[in-house]
């Protein structure tokens, strides 16, 4: 569940101030000095906590951002009675009227000022600029607080000042701490399938567990394909019936439930919880009443922020044409990046949200000679000699120079890193590229993306696809030949199935033997190039003016129950060299030279079996040509630790 930051509040607030955008930022409606100042419209009154802000416009820096408590007035300068103020313009904090610290750095218009608070008695202040700590003290202040500013103008909008709500990455920790709403814990009991006490020397300890599930917790996890559709990215999911007679989880389904975190382990009876397994690590979804003695838990995955933005910064109002659009991301080698304009005439044109090295640049299409064109300090824009025609496009990279993709493992580390998430599993990744060789790919996005959305462009270049393992690790696997792997996690046979084994052709909707490569992140129009056929030859303006750059073509043999790949549009991988396109293309034809099935297996009471995604393991039946016995990838799991019931969809 994403957080709800706070923002400037409309009501109450300092004469001549208005709270635009939502509350996102903050200018004077009128000239004004400084003695004015808005607050946010959620107090904090415990935590660590921390605001993030920017300021521009024409008029010199008169902004002061820190915190206030209820009773300061509005109509002084952050800083007086009931206020922190950090003066930006004039190195100075100030608490409570008096000024406790001076000669801090100066900061500039465009710079990211944060302010983290560790409320207590007294509060722990720390100020950053730019992401680095300029000072730390202590300062007493009653709660509860809110984060506040003061702006001084010599007319309306002449300084904006914008506020972190989540729009942008946070620049230092300031940002990362956040200023939240407060959410509600709603405490629930532990529930399980039979009642239960923790032993004296658990954690915790002498602690009860309901026997109130009336038939364990339904486990599903999946690995997709792009052969076969669907995502790369599939959550794992749960759902268990509750018997609730007495109304012990009442308080919870009236709350919702949502992002309540769930832990899911399995032990012998009468252990110890010590001794107890991880099989699922989830959130609450919802939780559905279905009468007064039964609820529903719906569950999913514990990587709700999956579907966080990983967009580093959006462009803020003083560039009018691009206001709280988001900057550009650029992962690895990409091909015909715009350059967006970042000011009037064009001479300042922006790439990504983050430093690349740039290889190419061409304006109309026409290659722009050295000495034209240089690269920002920061690597993020393009600083023209003289403003270009355009459209401008540039071939760069966020690894290195001379257009380095980047590695599965680097590529997944950026997505990752963006949300400062840990819990995946790198060597899956590492495994990889290992076993490929594949230099690697490019990802860009011109619009806000998700993590889940990033992910789900990159991972099909490799044939593979994301889950979530029993203890909550994002695990990675690759669809492979089950007959290629020598010893199967597992084996299956007619006398384990409570049911009849069902066999599937898999018909491999969306294979083709055609592998597009090399992305353009922009495709220029046949009028967006130049006319002159020397400048910009017939070759480059193909290349341009198609969605990737080349594509190769697997003509190894197909089953003929595939022949639709023959004439099928190309698969558009992420891969910048052409050798691996051409790699993976003969690897995934080579997959389908025979043909392939699902077979959907039934298993009752087998609480030690628990397949995982992308594992291979062996069946045996007496039909379906599997007498002989056959490896076979798992494709789905739906397993109930409790019950040992699982339904594999499997795949060979």
């Amino acid at each position: 569940m994403s957080e709800t930051f706070g923002r400037f509040a409309a009501v109450p607030i300092g004469p001549a101030l208005s709270a635009r955008d939502s509350g996102l930022t903050l200018a004077t409606t009128a000239a004004a000095d400084i003695n004015r100042t808005a607050r946010s419209d959620i107090p904090q009154d415990a935590g660590t906590v921390g605001v993030e802000f920017a300021v521009w416009g024409d008029d010199a820096l008169q902004a002061v951002v820190g915190v206030v408590n209820a009773g300061a007035s509005l109509s002084a300068v952050l800083g007086s009675a009931g206020g922190i103020g950090w003066n930006l313009g004039a190195g100075t904090l100030r608490v409570g009227g008096a000024t406790v610290a001076s000669g801090l750095p100066l900061v500039l218009k465009g710079d990211m000022v944060g302010v983290e608070v560790v409320i207590g008695s007294p509060n722990t202040v720390r100020l950053y600029r730019n992401g680095a700590l300029v000072h730390t003290g202590s300062a007493a202040l009653a709660g509860p607080l809110y984060f506040a500013a003061s702006l001084g103008a010599s007319k309306a909008g002449g300084l904006v000042l914008a506020v972190n709500a989540g729009q942008w990455v946070a620049s230092g920790p300031a940002a990362a701490a956040g200023w939240p709403l407060r959410r509600v814990s709603t405490s629930a009991p532990g529930i399980a399938d039979a009642d239960f006490l923790t032993a004296p020397g658990d954690t915790p300890a002498n602690a009860r567990y309901e026997g109130l599930l009336a038939e364990g917790v339904t486990i599903m996890s999946a690995l997709d394909f792009w052969v076969w559709g669907g995502s790369a990215t599939q959550a794992t999911v749960a759902d268990c019936l509750v018997h609730d007679a007495d109304g012990l989880l009442d308080d919870l389904a009236l709350s919702g439930g949502a992002g309540q975190p769930v832990s899911i382990r399995q032990g012998p009876a009468g252990g110890m919880l010590a001794d107890t397994v991880a099989v699922g690590r989830f959130v609450i979804d919802r939780v559905e009443i279905a009468g007064d003695g039964d609820k529903r838990l719906a569950l999913l995955d514990a990587h709700a922020d999956l579907d966080d933005p990983i967009t580093r910064a959006v462009f803020l109002p003083n560039i009018p044409g691009l206001a709280w659009s988001a900057q550009p991301v650029v992962i690895g080698a990409v091909a015909s990046v715009p350059a967006l304009g970042a000011n009037s005439d064009g001479s300042a044109l922006f790439l990504a949200d983050g430093p690349v090295s740039v290889s190419a640049v061409m304006d109309r299409g026409d290659l722009m000679e050295p000495g034209t064109f240089q690269l920002a300090p920061g690597g993020q824009q393009l600083l023209m000699q003289s403003p270009p025609v355009g459209p401008v496009v540039a071939d760069v990279s966020s690894i290195g120079a001379g257009q380095q993709p980047a590695t599965l493992r680097q590529a997944l580390g950026d997505v990752f890193g963006r949300l400062g998430k840990a819990a995946w599993a790198a060597g899956d990744a590492s495994s990889i590229d290992a076993a490929t060789g594949y230099g690697g790919v490019g990802y860009y996005s011109r619009d806000a993306v998700t993590a889940r959305a990033a992910l789900g462009a990159i991972l099909p270049s490799y044939g593979a696809g994301m889950y979530q393992a029993p203890d909550g690790v994002l695990r990675v696997a690759r669809v492979v030949a089950p007959e290629s792997v020598a010893v199967p996690a597992f084996e299956v046979i007619a006398d384990f199935l409570a049911e009849d084994l069902i066999a599937l052709p898999d018909d491999a909707p969306n294979l083709t033997r055609r592998f597009a490569y090399r992305p353009n992140a922009q495709a220029l129009g046949a009028g967006d190039l130049v006319t002159d056929v020397v400048d910009v030859p017939q070759a480059r303006r193909d290349e341009l003016t198609a969605l990737f750059r080349g594509q190769v073509y697997a003509a190894g043999p197909l089953h003929p129950h595939y022949r639709h790949a023959d004439v099928a549009a190309p698969f558009v991988s992420l891969f910048w060299r052409q050798a691996d396109a051409q790699a993976e293309a003969d690897r995934i034809v080579g997959l389908y030279a025979v043909m392939r099935h699902f077979y959907v297996l039934t298993i009752r009471g087998d609480q030690t079996l628990a397949p995982q995604p992308g594992q291979v393991g062996r069946i045996t039946y007496p039909r379906y040509g599997l007498a002989a016995g056959k490896n076979v990838l798992v494709r789905s799991v739906e397993r109930n630790p409790a019950t040992g019931d699982v339904v594999l969809n499997v795949w060979g």
